[in-house]
């Protein structure tokens, strides 16, 4: 059977050629390089074939889910190519972009966390669906998207054109697999169309002596600031949480006896769960928390609202009134501390990305959630040592 390695390393000969997968699915290698798949099978004892797309526009699992789909049809007697012009020919007369969305969106909906979804939902709302969205799919060209976004590039909202462009790609691409239209409108715009990204990078410490000035610093909020917020701020520098994952923290997420902090799905970037070692200090810093009584549900909740946590805005605002500016550290900085100055202690870096629950593409990735949580285990005791050890300096 095929795997996307194995196409990827497919090379062009002389003569097109194909490579088989499983039941009458194949992909074609043309002498130019161009990768496309087929699906043979015969119809009233006559040998035919149908094309299911290009390769990678059509990936692996999406031909498969196709030829599944024709399959069903020869079970009940139809003709896949005349299945597939009539769905075609249907789709193309109704569907919008907008109505292409929100199919879309039906089937990935789980692969986001609520609070991303929305948000990007909202973006389209301003940047999308009043340029194309009651226009049909069929009928958008890549001009039509390149001046859509460029738009929005021109608003200088780089990082929103990032993800609305990804996404609109998954839709036409999910239109290519449904036979609506034959190629994703998007994928050729040439990247120089667009003002380059800068990098957002989040202010931080990295230097042994600046971090031991940061955590005295901090300590001192507890003498101006409320218990919960000095708190969270003190344990953000242990727990390498993003902020609204610390502030938003769950005493049903903490496990004392395996001192463990499982976050849903739900509450994360990724939309996946997430799995943070608490160290002896950060064990004893939650039962000591947990002793104060303040809130069955949130561990750190607010001063005014028992029944709702603080916010990363809390956080901030508790740095600026300790002195230190937005251009010397911010919440976030944090995790950009840590990454630095672990990967300067010689961690291994699958080790420490997984820690902060970045994103890793591949096999490596599914590897490094699996099999990296004892080495975390050891990551942060020695983490929260090493921010202990500053301290007594």
């Amino acid at each position: 059977m095929l795997t996307d390695l194995k196409i990827r390393n497919l090379k062009p000969k002389n003569r097109e050629y194909g490579v088989a997968d499983s039941n009458s699915l194949q992909i074609r290698v043309t002498p130019k390089g161009v990768k496309k798949w087929r699906y043979r099978y015969r119809f009233n004892q006559k040998a035919s074939s149908i094309s299911l797309g290009k390769y990678p526009a059509v990936s692996l699992s999406e031909a498969r889910k196709q030829r599944e789909i024709y399959q069903k049809c020869l079970f009940d007697g139809i003709n896949p190519k005349l299945y597939k012009d009539n769905l075609k020919q249907t789709l193309k007369k109704k569907i919008t972009f907008r109505e292409a969305l929100d199919q879309w969106f039906d089937v990935h909906k789980d692969e986001f966390a609520e609070r991303t979804a929305m948000k990007q939902i909202r973006a389209f709302e301003l940047h999308i669906f009043p340029y194309i969205g009651n226009k049909l799919v069929v009928d958008l060209k890549p001009l039509d998207m390149l001046n859509v976004f460029r738009e929005i590039d021109s608003q200088g909202k780089s990082e929103t054109l990032k993800k609305v462009k990804g996404w609109c790609s998954r839709v036409f691409r999910d239109c290519v697999v449904s036979g609506i239209i034959d190629n994703d409108p998007t994928r050729d715009l040439p990247s120089d169309s667009f003002k380059k990204r800068k990098s957002k990078h989040y202010a931080t410490v990295t230097a042994p002596s600046d971090i031991m000035d940061l955590l005295n610093t901090i300590s001192k909020y507890k003498e101006i600031g409320t218990y919960e917020v000095h708190q969270a701020l003190n344990l953000g520098a242990y727990l390498l949480l993003r902020p609204s994952e610390l502030t938003d923290l769950l005493w049903e997420e903490v496990d004392f006896k395996n001192k463990i902090i499982r976050i849903g799905k739900g509450r994360m970037k990724s939309s996946n769960p997430h799995l943070v070692p608490m160290s002896s200090q950060v064990l004893a810093q939650f039962e000591e928390i947990k002793e104060y009584g303040l809130s069955e549900k949130y561990v750190f909740p607010s001063s005014i609202n028992r029944n709702a946590s603080i916010n990363s805005e809390s956080l901030r605002m508790a740095l600026r009134r300790l002195g230190i500016p937005k251009e010397k550290f911010t919440p976030h900085g944090f995790r950009h501390m840590a990454s630095t100055r672990l990967h300067e202690l010689g961690y291994n870096t699958d080790v420490i990305e997984s820690q902060l629950a970045h994103k890793i593409r591949g096999v490596r990735g599914v590897y490094n959630q699996a099999q990296y949580l004892e080495d975390r285990k050891v990551m942060m005791e020695d983490w929260s040592n090493y921010l202990d050890s500053l301290l007594t300096e």
